[in-house]
């Protein structure tokens, strides 16, 4: 039973770290180190940066890095290509019809331009109510945009955007050489969803709206990668990194070393990154354990368990105001939420896993721990679109699709079946109409320009969310960040830096 859980990608899971490894790892890193330096009191700050800065110069053995891309000029030409292009079909750049989500993505870019950090909403009793969730993706363009003008800002994070989508499609496991199985591969990468649609026809009876969104057919929703980057980039982009850094990576000796940098780094992103890539990582601790590598830097472990604990402590101010359920919904029927449970496992996953595990020779613990994971998520609730739904599921879609795109491809000079596998063609064939919505509405919906003006609270109403503002009300906190400044309003801001 283990060897069977074990079992690994002989060609693309055990591969040694790489220069695509250290980009990522700086990529991801990035934000950690401009976080420390805006929010933390300079001592703080000076000893966190330097804590990171010396495990990864610790952890990893420079000496057996491969300092070579996994492909070629052309197909690593053609790839960052295709990144670069499906990221200018989301929000960031605002090149097409950017969804509404869009509007608080804007508000909180433009709060940390605008403002002094750590950026404060409010001061009521003596009590700061501040930004603190998911605001790593927005740092980098912030501190540009601080630099050199607001103006400067969509750009920014368009590139950034860009960068971090190519850097996740380079580590996918693609053809070697240019031709037509690479171009349906990317294809297939940027179309990958669930059978939605056949919900939307099973639960409406008529065909949907073009071009509507048709991933919220049911209570639960599984986005499509399309989705993930569009609506949400600020959360999808570090789970993506990791995810397929695991895939590539876990069973090489050097991996453990590195994933505590990885766990380490992933927080300052988003809180949804751990929790769904702890099932995969206790899968690689059952491997290193069995495998007997060496130990553990200390180093490393010293710094992902401090760095975890200062952002444990930041990101759950006031957690207990975000809404949270166990177990079925209670305002919905016990047989309702069955039946539609049911078709919601059978049409997002289910069937796709099906499909693979019937043809896979490999990774089967892979498989089991994606579909395990995705067939009891539905069972909790986090936050006031069920982020936790959202957010950790997709680690477990990021394995499905991966172990999708190892079926079309020869393994070890030739193909493990000769026949196709039409049974994932068709599930793949009608998901990808989720996707095509999400293009469609990008490009036919009249596009609209960001306005940093707005601050995050102008956006929701006067409100406060607790999904995004914590109340600093901890002493340790209170120590441990920098004096919190209000906010400028909107009168108080410069022009937002309209571009035509």
């Amino acid at each position: 039973m283990t060897t069977a859980l074990l079992a690994h990608d002989p060609l693309n899971s055990a591969r040694p770290l790489d220069a695509l490894s250290i980009a990522t790892l700086a990529y991801l890193a990035l934000p950690n180190f401009i976080f420390f330096a805006g929010w933390l009191r300079w001592p703080f700050a000076i000893f966190f940066s330097l804590l990171v800065a010396s495990s990864i110069f610790v952890a990893l053995d420079w000496r057996r890095i491969v300092w070579t891309l996994p492909y070629r000029a052309p197909v690593c030409l053609t790839i960052v290509v295709g990144a670069f292009v499906w990221s200018a079909f989301g929000g960031a750049g605002h090149f097409g019809a950017a969804t509404i989500d869009w509007q608080i993505r804007d508000a909180v870019l433009g709060d940390l331009i605008h403002g002094d950090w750590p950026v404060s909403y409010a001061e009521k009793d003596g009590v700061h109510y501040i930004l603190r969730s998911a605001i790593g993706y927005f740092l980098p363009a912030a501190v540009l945009a601080k630099a050199l003008g607001v103006q400067l800002a969509d750009l920014a994070l368009y590139l950034w955007t860009g960068l971090g989508t190519a850097l996740f499609m380079l580590s996918l496991p693609f053809p070697r050489q240019f031709g037509w199985r690479l171009l349906i591969l990317l294809t297939l990468v940027t179309m990958f969803s669930g059978m939605d649609l056949l919900g939307v026809l099973a639960y409406q009876g008529d065909w949907p709206e073009f071009p509507g969104r048709l991933e919220w057919w049911t209570q639960f929703s599984y986005s499509s990668l399309a989705a993930q980057l569009f609506w949400a980039p600020n959360h999808t982009l570090p789970i993506w990194l990791a995810s397929s850094l695991f895939y590539r990576h876990w069973h090489h000796p050097d991996f453990p070393a590195f994933a505590l940098l990885l766990v380490a780094l992933l927080p300052v992103w988003t809180p949804f990154a751990l929790p769904g890539l702890a099932p995969f990582l206790l899968l690689a601790a059952v491997q290193y354990h069995l495998a007997g590598n060496r130990r553990l830097p200390l180093l490393a472990v010293v710094s992902a368990i401090l760095v975890i604990a200062l952002m444990a402590r930041f990101l759950t101010l006031n957690i207990g105001d975000i809404p949270t359920t166990i177990g079925v919904h209670p305002t919905r029927a016990a047989d309702q939420f069955l039946l539609s449970y049911l078709s919601f496992t059978v049409l997002e996953f289910g069937a796709l896993a099906l499909a693979l595990s019937l043809r896979l020779r490999h990774s089967y613990g892979i498989l089991l721990i994606a579909g395990g994971t995705l067939a009891l998520l539905p069972f909790l609730a986090f936050g006031p679109s069920n982020d936790l739904l959202l957010r950790a599921s997709v680690p477990a879609l990021i394995m499905l699709m991966i172990l999708t795109l190892t079926v079309f491809q020869p393994a070890g000079g030739a193909p493990e079946r000769r026949d196709t596998p039409w049974l994932v063609v068709v599930v793949l064939a009608i998901g990808a109409f989720s996707p095509a919505y999400e293009f469609g509405r990008a490009a036919t919906v009249r596009r609209w320009l960001p306005d940093y003006a707005p601050t995050l609270i102008d956006r929701q109403g006067g409100a406060f969310p607790a999904h995004y503002v914590g109340r600093l009300d901890r002493a340790d906190m209170r120590l441990l960040l920098r004096d919190p400044v209000p906010v400028p309003g909107r009168e108080q801001r410069p022009a937002s830096g309209r571009r035509p």
